[in-house]
């Protein structure tokens, strides 16, 4: 057996998370490292095996073809290239932290090839930025000004909210369309968008509930597998691939304790985790049921109460009494404090006598 050839660990490892050179060899493979030191005719590369499992490899001089250094700006443009375009209603925090990291690999690499994009990517960062600032939204790829959204920025963001979860959906990131559901039924109840999207919930919860039940289904075997997988190893490797089901075991843990800590009901899911996989078959259970038996009809009609409330306030004769009814109304409504406030300002300061 050659000496070059890298572990055979479990494909439940966890890949590189940042390459250095690449090295590749006369049977047509490659390994990503780093060269420790030359003893003689070999190569010792240090591997990167997972975040925090690292090993050394001996690599005869004569089988590396070629070598190839890692290009850090194109590995950093590679992150950056993503950003554009802008998914809709990014936040006002997301859009400064990715303007943040353009702006480092500008400094960071002043002579790249790169630079024109980059400066391209940071110009349009800080421009949707700006209009984000003042009150203004992304949606339907397009910004929205703070003067266009406010007329009906309830309905506006509840349809953004319900567009993220059909996009979602689309992509088979079920749980991640299922947490876009929960804001749009957390904030979003008196909504149109709200009421048109139940029963498109309801089908996500279904191929969810599919998902969970066949991966509980395949539990034991895919259990045993690993463990089969395991036993073959050599005692080191053994050790280390433990290792490393052992730290995902742990970031698993830790997410579910942030996630829960966040209010999040949809958690991730572990395939190796069947405790994980029963409670969110119950909840998908208990979901399902209860959004089947939803009356949309009885909802406070909180958009609608949010569009007659500016209205009537932005409208030139509007007296104190009236702009003071127009608030209470849609208050009682179930409005989230971030829409009064939105109306609260847009009340003229010397109202009509």
């Amino acid at each position: 057996m050659k000496t070059y050839h890298l572990l055979p660990i479990l494909p439940f490892l966890l890949a590189m998370p940042a390459p250095a050179d690449t090295f590749e060899l006369k049977d047509g493979s490659k390994i990503e490292g780093s060269i420790v030191k030359q003893e003689g005719t070999d190569y010792i590369i240090a591997v990167q095996i997972t975040k925090s499992i690292k090993d050394e490899r001996r690599i005869p001089k004569a089988d590396v073809v070629r070598q190839f250094a890692e290009q850090k700006d194109e590995t950093a443009y590679a992150e950056l290239a993503k950003f554009l375009p802008t998914p809709d209603l990014l936040s006002e925090e997301a859009y400064e932290a990715q303007s943040k990291k353009a702006a480092d690999f500008l400094k960071a690499h002043p002579n790249s090839p790169k630079k024109k994009d980059v400066q391209k990517i940071y110009d349009t960062l800080e421009s949707e930025l700006g209009v984000v600032k003042t009150g203004g939204v992304k949606f339907g790829g397009k910004m929205v000004s703070a003067a266009e959204r406010t007329p009906k920025a309830y309905g506006l963001d509840a349809s953004i909210v319900a567009s993220n979860m059909k996009k979602f959906g689309e992509r088979n990131e079920l749980v991640a369309a299922l947490r876009e559901w929960s804001k749009l039924e957390k904030e979003y109840q008196g909504s149109t968008a709200y009421r048109e999207n139940t029963t498109y919930a309801a089908s996500l919860m279904k191929a969810q509930l599919a998902n969970v039940t066949a991966s509980l289904s395949g539990f034991e075997a895919r259990t045993k597998a690993r463990e089969s997988g395991l036993s073959r190893m050599s005692p080191a490797d053994r050790v280390r691939s433990e290792q490393a089901i052992a730290e995902e075991k742990a970031e698993y843990a830790a997410r579910l304790e942030r996630e829960k800590a966040e209010g999040i009901k949809w958690l991730s899911l572990d395939p190796y985790s069947k405790q994980g996989l029963d409670e969110a078959k119950r909840y998908l259970e208990t979901e399902m049921r209860r959004v089947s038996t939803l009356d949309v009809s009885n909802l406070p009609k909180t958009e609608e109460n949010y569009e007659a409330a500016y209205e009537t306030i932005t409208r030139g004769n509007a007296t104190k009494q009236e702009i003071d009814a127009a608030i209470s109304k849609v208050r009682s409504s179930s409005m989230p404090e971030a829409y009064m406030e939105l109306l609260t300002k847009a009340a003229p300061a010397t109202p009509a006598p």
